[in-house]
């Protein structure tokens, strides 16, 4: 504690933007949540709630992935900040150009209640022009430094607040509304955030050479982050394939005010994230680290898990009775707050240990795991289909961590040996960042 408190008392500026930044968007991600499920109803919220499920995966490239990338090279590698942020700026693009087309034509197979030109704008939205503010974020942040990124970070999220808030008051928040609206919005901050960026470069902010380095740094943060999001978010699109999509509104309800109650587990993990890339002298240091911090997430993850399962049924007092079934759900899934609470802090062991290949190969085997279970369970199920799958992945993806550190640590296992130098060092960097994912990534909300 006293190690934290010199932290941030050398970081007052970026502690209050970091917490004004959470508290923003806590506040964007709860009024769309209402708002939305309360106008669409569970159909039309699982709708909308399975077509960002759908591109939740492919956004980690175009948007933490890009915005990772530009600070690594321009701090680290010390690269000219025009260079990297013209070949950030195409990245960006060049995945929504990619993208944009396929995943609107999926989403209008396979999700029923998206109109097309809502499905295009909506996904636009989020590849082409949040695009291009995460990698103006990303710029912003490697030559200004954490508050003045957050400070340009925050014109989205107010944005969004501001726009929910419009449609509201005016009886008029439908997709239609909500996809064109947010299309404007995110349109001026993109462009603020493209003269932002050229006032700081003192040349004009444009795409241009994209080069082979930022590429492969690009995908490398992008991997694991895709897989965790696929994890995540995966069932609530194969809900809405399904033809589950009044069962993916609810799912997708009671799922979401899980995650906003998991928020200070979150806080602790990005909190503590760097401790475990310094050096502690004894046997078994870093088993020690994990479990210290679990026992402390537990000390909240508990009564926390025990009043989400109490609280539950005001669920339907908050958005409408379509959202009856949505109690019984958020009671069999709050167990995930203590499973991610206690599962975290071993993979953060293994990059400790320098073994971040094998902690990816984890989050990537778990999530393709997850997906088959998805596909297994969901279609005949439904949400109960969706539930187990989760505890299921959750569970294993617990065990198989501390399971990895414990063997790690111990020179037992045999099955992973030393991985190259070279490849090893540059995924350790990379994986480094997930500090700051917590605090810099752009993350869409449904």
């Amino acid at each position: 504690m006293s190690r934290m408190a010199r932290l941030l008392a050398k970081h007052k500026g970026d502690t209050f933007w970091a917490l004004v930044d959470q508290g923003a968007a806590l506040v964007s991600s709860t009024l769309a949540f209402m708002l939305l499920g309360r106008t669409l109803g569970a159909t039309g919220y699982g709708a909308y709630v399975g077509l960002y499920a759908l591109i939740g995966p492919f956004l980690a490239p175009s948007q933490s992935g890009v915005l990772l990338a530009a600070m690594e090279h321009v701090v680290r590698d010390r690269e000219d900040p025009v260079e990297v942020s013209r070949s950030c700026l195409s990245m960006a693009l060049l995945n929504a150009l990619l993208w944009v087309p396929v995943l609107s034509a999926v989403g209008l197979r396979w999700i029923e209640g998206v109109p097309a030109l809502v499905g295009f704008l909506l996904v636009g939205a989020e590849f082409f022009l949040n695009g291009i503010l995460a990698a103006c974020v990303g710029m912003v942040q490697a030559l200004t430094g954490f508050s003045a990124a957050v400070r340009l970070r925050l014109a989205g999220v107010l944005s969004r607040i501001g726009l929910l808030t419009v449609l509201a008051i005016a009886h008029s928040l439908t997709l239609t509304t909500l996809a064109v609206g947010q299309v404007a919005t995110l349109g001026v901050v993109a462009a603020f955030a493209i003269t932002r960026l050229s006032r700081l470069l003192r040349v004009p902010a444009r795409p241009g050479r994209i080069h082979l380095p930022h590429v492969r740094s690009v995908l490398l943060y992008g991997l694991g982050i895709a897989a965790s999001s696929a994890q995540s978010d995966a069932d609530k699109f194969v809900l809405t394939a399904a033809h589950h999509q009044a069962d993916a509104g609810r799912y997708g309800a009671a799922y979401r005010l899980m995650q906003v109650v998991q928020m200070p587990v979150t806080a602790l993990i990005g909190a503590t994230h760097l401790s475990f890339l310094h050096k502690e002298a004894g046997p078994n240091a870093q088993s020690r680290r994990a479990i210290r911090l679990s026992l402390i997430a537990m000390t909240y993850a508990v009564p926390a898990v025990i009043c989400l399962i109490l609280m539950a049924p005001l669920v339907p007092r908050i958005l409408t009775r379509d959202f009856a079934e949505a109690t019984l759900i958020l009671q069999l899934l709050s167990p995930v707050v203590i499973l991610r609470g206690v599962g975290v802090f071993p993979m953060n062991g293994l990059l400790g240990l320098g073994r971040g290949v094998l902690r990816a190969q984890l989050l990537v085997g778990n999530a393709l795991f997850t997906l088959a279970l998805y596909v297994a369970f969901i279609p005949k199920y439904s949400w109960r289909g969706a539930l187990v799958a989760t505890l299921v992945s959750e569970t294993v993806l617990c065990a198989s961590s501390w399971i990895a550190l414990f063997l790690c640590e111990r020179g037992l296992s045999t099955r992973t040996g030393p991985e190259h130098p070279a490849r090893e060092a540059a995924i350790q960097t990379s994986l480094n960042g997930l500090h700051d994912i917590e605090m810099t990534k752009v993350r869409p909300e449904p």
